[in-house]
């Protein structure tokens, strides 16, 4: 099983990276989302997602295929009060290249970060990564109301600041099994 990274991870953004409006004023509980591929095959590690101050509870962040299968979730903890967080996934998720993915995160609080007309009329490339522009996508910067689920819906090519962490490979996981306790078998 794979565990831990051999390969230094990247993502779309750096993370020095920041939003226009870091908390638009939208109470509301909605999964916000990105589409990406990657040049070359590998692992998504995790997602991370830009966090503005008011965009505060619990975060829920998710990967998923292209038509909706989920692939991976994973709840961010530790939380900072703004900035890039970011949700590891156990075990990293193989990926294809030139494959769409969706990554994406809930929010119950709403109050994200967004980016209007970002993906329109390109995408953003950090090679191997790629967030693919709204007309290649079929709309980028996607997201659904209500509680957690596959986001479809996408307006004004829109950047919700969502990420995920690529590594090409990661190294198999050679630690040795520890042997908790031994039952003789009976008449032994």
């Amino acid at each position: 099983r794979p565990s831990p990274i051999s390969t230094p991870p990247s993502g779309i953004w750096s993370s020095t990276a920041t939003p226009a409006t870091a908390s638009v004023s939208d109470p509301n509980g909605v999964e916000l989302g990105l589409k990406f591929q990657t040049t070359v095959g590998g692992y998504i590690t995790g997602v991370r997602f830009y966090k503005g101050a008011q965009n505060t509870g619990t975060h829920l962040g998710n990967l998923w295929s292209s038509s909706g299968q989920l692939l991976a979730t994973a709840t961010f903890v530790n939380e900072t009060s703004s900035g890039w967080q970011q949700a590891n996934f156990a075990p990293p998720v193989a990926v294809t290249a030139n494959t769409t993915y969706v990554a994406s995160y809930h929010t119950d609080t709403g109050n994200y970060s967004v980016d209007v007309n970002y993906f329109a009329p390109n995408g953003v490339t950090n090679a191997p990564l790629r967030a693919l522009s709204s007309g290649a996508a079929g709309g980028n910067g996607v997201y659904r109301y209500g509680a957690t689920g596959f986001p479809v819906s996408s307006y004004g090519a829109a950047n919700y600041w969502v990420d995920v962490v690529f590594a090409t490979n990661v190294a198999a996981d050679t630690t040795a099994p520890v042997v908790a306790a031994i039952t003789p078998a009976a008449g032994a």
